[in-house]
């Protein structure tokens, strides 16, 4: 963010902690800064696995979350830990404001930590006694591990390392803290820019559509060091000593174990992949009971299992489902084994149900619906009512919002998937509404679609209905390959993959047609990563949208160099075309270059710095044609784009262009009025 201009610490207290109430009247038109100054605590996704988003502490009578909230005005954020007392005895309150924004970084094709722009948010874990907890918070670009007791209002660095904490936990006694680090990185990069001295030799280590210079290569091993949690003294533990403590030995998880939870008496649940493919293989959900394995239905168990516990000896509660091939829907099963029989389903739900475990006789869950964002709740396991333990953000319920239909649907080769059909609030029988398609998971509260850039429901109040489309799973041959480059080879002949997506995309396009409020004449896409790749194959291989908007840009011949060496050569693996071959049948179906003589459709492609390379050849191929294109490039962003800043411009623009195109409306944000007139200029071209 800004480092000169950030929310003072002051402000932020009184920014983060919601109010006690606010009347939940519904009326009051809904705003950009609505949606990106919301309250946000966990992980920036609605998936069903990933950071914990709370955590409990150890007498189960209060949790600890991480809160961040973005501000427009300063371009920064908000950020704070705050402890929820779940009997509703005393207000949530903070005890630790400030720090700087962490975003997640990953490894990938060799090249170390590139960041993402999605937060990083996990929440704070407790100390054995319930008196403090330990979290990780940057500062001055660095970050260090903290603490906080539960009775104070600031925490205090613990750590004072020179290369960023990545991740906090007990050791597997309970006494000493193990916190990794990197220094192998820092010292990597520092070599690098000794090298610039002499130039950097452009080899597998450049990434260069994100940076002008070369990471430093893959394996960088962590650093693992054992912390006194009251002092901070450090250790630093050789691998086999960091391996032991890391955690408690459980002789009886199975090797190939991923889920896995126990009982106190020893019966065992567990669930494996099935398929050679490590990454998106389903699993299969595994039942021991007094040590004997249980036959589980195929239609219960076969795949899909998210998460599991015992409720006692006897009694296994499990939830599965919310995926695209069950049509979203997410179920919870009790199975009382002393019963006998099969597991019973207890309830069904489309809400996002996350991190749930036991909790008293109920289940405590952070909870997301279509039209509500993330809370910390109560669920009945019996019957799925949940009883709201902290809103934060009861201001939500007094915002007008369109009515939200879940439509499922199948696509050419039989794949179901579903889309959330959004409809303007004041919609009324009989009308029909240009229609946007939002990519591309569909999951929890309908904020923005993946990358936060298309606010649903202020295109909604605009007149506008919206589709919320989740992308179709993975396509079934790829199961049996052994690693992901040769199931992306399966997916990339004949672009057989994204025709799989798009076909059910255009399904749910066809279904919301059906329910008759939709203008089949006037429909948008959009979409970011691999929805924009969705975006550019649909404006190729269709001619039946009048607008588009991408936020990453492109697959194209130019991304095989953009991308740098060690992309291009998985890419030519997978069965890309090498440059200067004869690859026109295969980019005919895929390129925006390759077809810019015919293009016609609108296209806005709002992009980060750091990926914008990806765009220039089609850009420029779509310019020369005098397509309608408009570019945006953002600085200082990452493949999700961060700035509150910027997101405010990015909505503003994105609901801009799509009302133009699909309505023939102009805005009147004094900002667009430049663009709006260049707009024009796009309608009309010169001859």
């Amino acid at each position: 963010m800004n480092p000169a201009a950030h929310a003072t610490p002051g402000t932020c207290r009184e920014r983060l902690l919601p109010p006690r109430h606010e009347a939940a009247t519904g009326t009051r038109p809904i705003k950009p800064r609505d949606l990106i100054e919301l309250r946000d605590f966990g992980r920036s996704d609605a998936s069903l696995t990933g950071k914990p988003i709370y955590t409990l502490s150890p007498d189960g009578m209060s949790a600890a979350i991480a809160l961040r909230r973005a501000d427009v005005q300063s371009d920064s954020y908000c950020l704070g830990v705050a402890i929820i007392r779940l009997d509703g005895s005393r207000r949530a309150r903070l005890i630790d404001v400030g720090g700087e924004f962490m975003q997640s970084y990953a490894d990938g094709r060799g090249i170390p930590a590139t960041p993402t722009g999605s937060a990083y948010g996990t929440a704070p874990i407790w100390s054995p006694d319930g008196k403090a907890v330990f979290y990780l918070r940057r500062d001055h670009g660095v970050t260090q591990v903290w603490r906080a007791a539960v009775d104070e209002t600031q925490g205090r660095p613990l750590t004072h390392f020179s290369t960023d904490a990545l991740s906090i936990e007990w050791s597997s006694v309970g006494r000493t803290l193990l916190v990794a680090t990197r220094p192998a990185l820092a010292a990597g990069a520092a070599a690098i820019e000794n090298e610039g001295r002499r130039g950097y030799h452009y080899d597998a280590r450049w990434s260069p559509h994100w940076e002008a210079k070369p990471r430093p290569p893959l394996p960088l091993p962590q650093q693992i060091s054992a912390i006194d949690p009251r002092t901070g003294e450090e250790r630093i533990l050789l691998e086999a000593e960091a391996r032991k403590l890391k955690s408690v030995s459980m002789p009886s998880r199975p090797t190939d174990a991923e889920l896995f939870t126990i009982s106190a008496a020893g019966n065992r649940a567990w669930t494996t992949r099935v398929g050679l493919n490590p990454f998106n293989a389903p699993r299969r959900f595994h039942v021991e009971f007094d040590g004997r394995e249980l036959n589980c239905p195929d239609a219960i168990c076969g795949a899909g299992v998210s998460a599991a516990w015992w409720r006692n000896d006897h009694t296994l509660e499990f939830l599965r489902g919310g995926r695209a091939d069950d049509g979203g829907r997410l179920a919870l099963y009790r199975w009382d084994i002393r019963r006998g029989g099969s597991p019973q389903l207890q309830f069904q739900t489309d809400a996002a149900l996350m991190d749930c475990t036991p909790w008293h006789a109920s289940m405590l869950c952070a909870v997301e619906t279509a039209r509500m964002p993330r809370r910390l709740v109560k669920v009945d396991p019996s019957t799925g009512r949940f009883t709201t333990l902290f809103d934060a953000n009861p201001q939500f319920a007094s915002l007008r919002l369109g009515a939200v239909e879940r439509l499922r649907f199948r696509n050419a080769i039989g794949q179901q998937t579903y889309g959330d059909l959004v409809l303007p609030p004041n919609h009324r029988a009989g009308q029909r509404h240009p229609l946007v398609v939002v990519q591309y998971i569909s999951r929890g509260f309908l904020r923005g679609g993946t990358g936060d850039e298309y606010p649903i429901f202020l295109l909604a109040q605009q007149g506008i209905a919206v589709l919320s489309f989740q992308r179709t799973g993975y396509l079934p041959e790829t199961y049996a390959t052994a690693d992901p480059s040769a199931a992306q080879r399966v997916n990339i002949e004949g672009f057989k993959e994204r025709r799989a997506i798009f076909s059910a995309l255009l399904a749910g396009v066809d279904a919301a047609i059906g329910k008759g409020v939709v203008d089949p004449d006037q429909l948008g896409i959009s979409g970011m990563s691999d929805g924009a790749s969705t975006t550019q194959f649909a404006l190729i291989n269709s001619n039946r949208f009048r607008a588009a908007a991408i936020s990453s840009c492109c697959d194209e011949p130019s991304w095989l160099f953009v991308t740098g060496p060690a992309y291009r050569d998985q890419a030519l693996s997978w069965g890309y075309p090498k440059q200067a071959s004869d690859g026109e049948a295969f980019w005919k179906a895929m390129s925006l270059t390759a077809n810019a003589p015919t293009m016609r459709t609108p296209l806005l492609i709002q992009v980060p710095d750091s990926e914008f390379r990806g765009a220039l050849e089609p850009f420029s191929a779509l310019q020369q044609y005098r397509a309608p294109v408009d570019m945006y490039v953002f600085p200082n962003e990452m493949h999700v784009k961060a700035h509150p800043a910027h997101r405010l411009a990015i909505y503003q623009r994105a609901v801009a262009w799509f009302r133009f195109w699909l309505l023939a409306s102009t805005s009147d944000e004094p900002e667009l009025a430049n663009e709006i007139i260049r707009w024009k200029a796009l309608r009309n071209p010169p001859q």
